[in-house]
Parts: C-alpha cells; sequence; structure tokens
C-alpha cells in the first residue's frame, strides 16, 4: 500500500495536487445538480430578484421579505450570477454562478485546513487532512449547494488560522503585516455575521474563551480585541440598522425569534431531533474522518496536554456538545467543525506515540468497535442503490460501480483498521471517496428522473416554446419558481385561482392533480374558458414526499 514517504513532496507539488482536486471536485460537476428545494432554490431566486431590483438592502421571495438569514450571501451570488453572466456574453446568469461562492469557499477552507494543520503539527498532518476534508461527502454536498454553510465554514476556519498563528507562530509578531492580519480576521467576523448572524461568534467564542481557561496562555490581548471589535461592528450592525429601522422591520425582527432564538429552544420546521444525532449521522456525512472516530478521541484525550491538541480541542467539543443540546437539528450545523476534526485525525494518524498511546485498542473488543464507523460506507452504498431503484433508472454501471466501491472501501478500510494500519487505511477511505463521489455527482443526478419535477415541467414549456408568466395551485416549489422567472404568481386554492384568472391577464396554470378536477368545475361555473395542454407530468415531490401528476392548463 501507501508510505508515509509519499508526502514528502515539495511544497509545490502540494499545492498543486490540492488545487487539480478542488477544481475536480468543487468545481466540474457544478452545474449536474437541477436547483434544489427548496433553501437552495429560494437563495438563488432571492438574489435574482436583488439582481433584477438592484436594491441590494430589502431581500425579498416574490413579494414577501426573506430575512431569514442576513445579506451576505446574497450579495456574493449576486457579484459571482452578474460577472459570470458578463463575461459570457449571456441572457440570464447559468444556475452554476450562483453556486461559485460556495464552491470558491469550500476550496479556500480545504486551503485553510492544509496551513492549519502544517502550522499545528507539520506539513504531512496538513495535507492529509486537507485530503480527509476535501474527501467528506457533506463538504462535497455543501460545495455544490447555493447556500451559506460554506462560505461560513471558511470564515471561520480563516479566523482559526490567523488565531492559531498569533498563538502558536513565535514569528508572527515580528511581522510588519500582523496587525493588518488580525484586522482581517476582524473584518472576515463582520462579513461572516453578514452570512450567517452570529453563529461566529458562538464558534469563536467557544474556542477563544476554552482555550484560555485551559491553556493558561494570555494570548488574548495579542488579538486586538477592542479596536477588532469596532471594526466587526462597522462592518456589520448598518445592516442590521437599516433593516430595524425601515418597513420590514417586523419581518426581521420574526426572522430572528424563528430562525435562531427558537431553535435552540424547540424543535423547529421538522427538523428536531435526540442528541447524539450529529454523532451517528457523520459516521455517513463526514465518512473519511469519522472513519478514525475512535483512535482520534483516545489519542486525543491522552495528549490533551499538548497546547495544539487542546487548541483543536477547544475548537470542536464545545460547540458540538452545543448543537448536539439543540431541539432543532440540520447537519450542516457541525460543517465548521470538520476542518478541525480532519487536522486532529491526521495528526493522531501520524503521531509519533500513537502506537504506544493507543496500546488499549490492542484488545479484541475494543479493536472490534473500532471498526464499527467501517459501517459508513456500506450505508452510503446502501443509499446510492435505494435512490437509483425507487427514484432513478435502476442499477445501471455507474450505480453498480459506486455501491461496488464502497463496499470494497468498507471492507478493505475495516480490515487495515483492524489491524491499526491507519496511514493505508486513511488513503483507501481518501481514494474510495474521491472517485465515488465524483461518480455519484457526475452520472447520479441526470438518472434520478422522478425527483426533478421541476426539470420537466421547465423543459415541457420550452419544448411548447410557451413565452409567458405562470400561476402555481399545488406545486409551487422555490425551484419552479427560480426556472419561470419573478412574474410568477403562487395560487393558494380554487376559489382564488378563479378569481385571479378572471381579474388577471395571465394565460397559464400549472395545476397539481389534487385540485384539477375542482377548478374544471368552478371554471365552467364561472364561464372561464380553459384548455389542457398536452400530457400530464408525473413525479415525486422530495419536499413533502409523496408522488404528484402536474397539468399545465391555458385560460382562453
Amino acid at each position: 500500500m501507501i508510505n508515509s514517504n509519499f508526502i514528502e513532496y515539495k511544497h509545490l507539488h502540494i499545492k498543486i495536487l490540492l488545487s487539480l482536486l478542488v477544481f475536480i471536485c468543487f468545481f466540474s460537476s457544478l452545474n449536474t445538480i437541477p436547483p434544489l428545494d427548496r433553501d437552495e432554490s429560494r437563495y438563488i431566486q432571492a438574489t435574482v430578484q436583488m439582481i433584477e431590483s438592484k436594491d441590494f438592502i430589502n431581500i425579498k421571495f416574490l413579494d414577501s421579505p426573506r430575512l431569514k438569514k442576513p445579506p451576505g450571501i446574497y450579495w456574493l451570488q449576486a457579484v459571482s450570477a452578474t460577472i459570470a453572466k458578463n463575461i459570457f456574453f449571456l441572457e440570464n446568469a447559468p444556475l452554476w454562478s450562483y453556486r461559485l461562492p460556495s464552491a470558491i469557499a469550500a476550496s479556500i477552507t480545504v486551503w485553510l485546513t492544509f496551513l492549519l494543520g502544517k502550522l499545528l503539527f507539520g506539513r504531512i498532518q496538513g495535507f492529509m487532512a486537507a485530503l480527509l476534508l476535501v474527501s467528506s461527502p457533506l463538504i462535497f454536498i455543501e460545495s455544490h449547494i447555493a447556500k451559506t454553510d460554506s462560505v461560513l465554514m471558511a470564515c471561520c476556519l480563516f479566523i482559526t488560522y490567523i488565531l492559531s498563528r498569533i498563538i502558536f507562530d513565535n514569528k508572527f509578531k515580528d511581522l510588519s503585516s500582523s496587525t493588518y492580519i488580525i484586522f482581517s480576521a476582524w473584518l472576515v467576523m463582520g462579513f461572516a455575521f453578514l452570512i450567517k448572524g452570529p453563529l461566529i461568534i458562538l464558534f469563536m467564542f467557544f474556542t477563544t474563551i476554552f482555550f484560555r481557561i485551559f491553556s493558561s496562555i494570555n494570548f488574548i490581548k495579542d488579538t486586538k480585541i477592542i479596536s477588532g471589535f469596532i471594526l466587526f461592528l462597522i462592518i456589520s450592525l448598518p445592516w442590521f440598522m437599516i433593516i430595524n429601522l425601515g418597513t420590514s422591520s417586523d419581518a426581521f425582527l420574526d426572522s430572528i425569534k424563528k430562525d435562531m432564538l427558537l431553535k435552540m429552544i424547540s424543535a423547529q420546521e421538522s427538523h428536531g431531533a435526540p442528541p447524539g444525532t450529529f454523532f451517528l449521522s457523520s459516521i455517513i456525512a463526514a465518512w473519511p474522518i469519522f472513519l478514525f472516530i475512535i483512535p482520534t478521541c483516545i489519542w486525543s484525550y491522552k495528549n490533551k496536554n499538548d497546547k495544539a491538541v487542546l487548541f483543536l480541542l477547544c475548537s470542536i467539543f464545545p460547540a458540538w456538545v452545543f448543537f448536539e443540546l439543540m431541539p432543532t437539528k440540520l447537519l450542516h450545523y457541525i460543517l465548521p467543525l470538520l476542518p478541525c476534526f480532519a487536522i486532529l485525525t491526521s495528526a493522531m494518524i501520524f503521531s509519533s506515540n500513537s502506537r504506544r498511546v493507543l496500546s488499549s485498542l490492542d484488545k479484541f473488543y475494543i479493536k472490534f468497535i473500532s471498526i464499527l464507523p467501517a459501517l459508513g460506507g456500506v450505508f452510503i452504498s446502501m443509499g446510492v442503490l435505494f435512490l437509483a431503484k425507487i427514484y432513478g433508472e435502476g442499477f445501471t454501471i455507474s450505480v453498480l460501480a459506486i455501491a461496488i466501491i464502497y463496499l470494497l472501501g468498507t471492507i478493505l478500510s475495516a480490515y487495515l483498521l483492524f489491524n491499526r494500519n491507519y496511514i493505508n487505511a486513511l488513503s483507501t477511505v481518501v481514494c474510495v471517496n474521491l472517485i465515488a463521489l465524483n461518480i455519484i455527482f457526475i452520472a447520479l443526478p441526470s438518472q434520478l428522473n422522478k425527483v426533478w419535477v421541476t426539470e420537466k415541467i421547465y423543459e415541457y414549456i420550452q419544448e411548447k416554446n410557451i413565452d409567458s408568466s405562470f400561476a402555481l395551485l399545488g406545486y409551487s416549489e422555490p425551484s419552479l419558481i427560480y426556472r419561470l422567472g419573478s412574474d410568477t404568481k403562487i395560487l393558494t386554492s380554487n376559489e382564488e385561482a378563479i378569481n385571479f384568472f378572471l381579474k388577471n391577464e395571465f394565460k397559464y396554470l400549472i395545476i397539481e392533480d389534487d385540485y384539477l378536477d375542482e377548478f374544471k368545475i368552478m371554471a365552467n361555473q364561472k364561464q372561464l374558458s380553459i384548455k389542457i395542454i398536452g400530457k400530464k407530468l408525473t413525479g415525486f415531490n422530495y419536499s413533502k414526499g409523496k408522488l404528484i401528476n402536474i397539468t399545465l392548463i391555458k385560460v382562453i
């Protein structure tokens, strides 16, 4: 298998390899997945309306204020979409251009993981931590979605890296640019606040306070906290003040209450789960990293007096416990914690004292328990087969290839784990995920025809060459609104639909079958002439978990 000497490349070789990997993993398949419901398409549509209206302060989704998140991500997506549109002389910005900030942020995170790992433990550890991160399914997924989480992760890790330089880099204070570097971290913190609100403060507060308490190192004075906090306020507060003083203040305060405060005390939006959910789900979502969770935890505990290990533990453990105790749980909450976890894992694997420290793993029953996370590969394989069978084209060559790769990877990594051959186990699981995830993102989306209801509707409208505004009754997912345009009207009942068409010049209705029969009866009663165009479109609405039939109607 692979010897650890393979990593002793020159720095340039590492840069080339990481650059190539992030391009292949995060950018080459950026446009293969249709717009996703619901969050991604809401972000994209709100950005589209921001560009159309040139109002970069008041965020809206159709006619409703969208203030669940600050404007930072919309600004980034607006810049990205506008640049892509102008560079390629396009009439409309392509879908991938809205996802570009997430892909760039994920790439920056991989680079920062390498730099942080190198600073704390060495080049080998930093490089392998970056490989662990780039091959993690959750990182892969978030890099392809136009949301806040990938950008928040990059911001969080940038600040953590600067903080680590203040603490661990003895030459940092002597740099003429050290003050500007520290202020850049405060500036990024201010922008991160505009990305996802106070979460950045939560992450950095836990890291700073817990490390200060347990390390007894007085580093806080070196962070220029007073002047830095003033810079943070200058960056982050103006938008919040403008919104709070404007016409959308009530919607803004309601969003803060529902999206931030209530999530900490009760389960919101059907996303409740018990403590331990993040830990168990990470066996799949962060499989390369969590494959080594048991030896990493043992090694970290026994090396807790090492200041670098302690720093990473303070960056991970308090925030992880906080999220586990929160009633509302979404998998991406722990995303900013994964880079530090990857570094800690890599440090354990390449530690000179790991065999002595992990001697307890020589016991058979502990060895057996330690290989259980290898089952993450089996679960991923089963998930791909299930999706292909129920919602796709069945067991195609690409689907079987993915399943076989993961199954073989599971068997081999479990064997290597059992024999405590961690370097080769790491190499195996990284290669397995890099190959399989790229196949998944390139080949699988086009095979899942049943779940892309919006794309079926959109392609059918283009096939019929209909250039008009549409009203929606029943199926009104954000992805369809993004595809059809900002003039789309959402209707909630047949009575509203009939009255709408009697009073407006809209000519087309996209209606779900649950409403169709009653709509026909009411249209006949109101002497509203209608014509059903073409065939029914069928699919699975994964946002609501049900099969649906869609009909396109023209009002004559």
